[in-house]
């Protein structure tokens, strides 16, 4: 995957040594995720998924997705099973049908990717 250009390679190196989801929104879903129109409240459109801070746990974790019926967005300790990475290009499975996540925007970097891919197999705790 291309660097990711909205934050630089240093996010994308030093979430090499994250799996927490404080780091995750910070880095990841405030400045690529909830914007205007996209994830933010309220999430009108975006699959009614609002990535706010302090809302994102609850809106993700055993939540059902609205892009995917038959898939969770996070399931714990299962990356394979969770829609979060598959919408994100992170794994295989059925792509959104407005396009990969960030929408708009470059992909995340794999490093970045793989830090959410750790926090969803540790459980993802808040």
């Amino acid at each position: 995957m291309a660097p990711d250009a909205s934050t630089g390679s240093s996010a994308c190196d030093e979430a090499r040594t994250h799996s927490d989801l404080a780091w995750i929104q910070t880095n990841v879903f405030t400045p690529s995720c909830a914007l205007a129109g996209c994830h933010r409240t309220p999430a009108v459109s975006a699959g009614h998924l609002i990535l706010d801070p302090g809302q994102s746990h609850g809106q993700l974790v055993n939540a059902p997705s609205t892009s995917a019926t038959t898939w969770m967005r996070v399931v714990p300790s299962n990356a394979a099973k969770s829609y979060l990475l598959v919408a994100m290009g992170g794994q295989a499975g059925p792509r959104p049908s407005d396009g990969l996540m960030p929408l708009g925007s470059q992909a995340l970097c794999t490093e970045k990717l793989d830090a959410i891919q750790r926090w969803i197999e540790a459980g993802a705790p808040p």
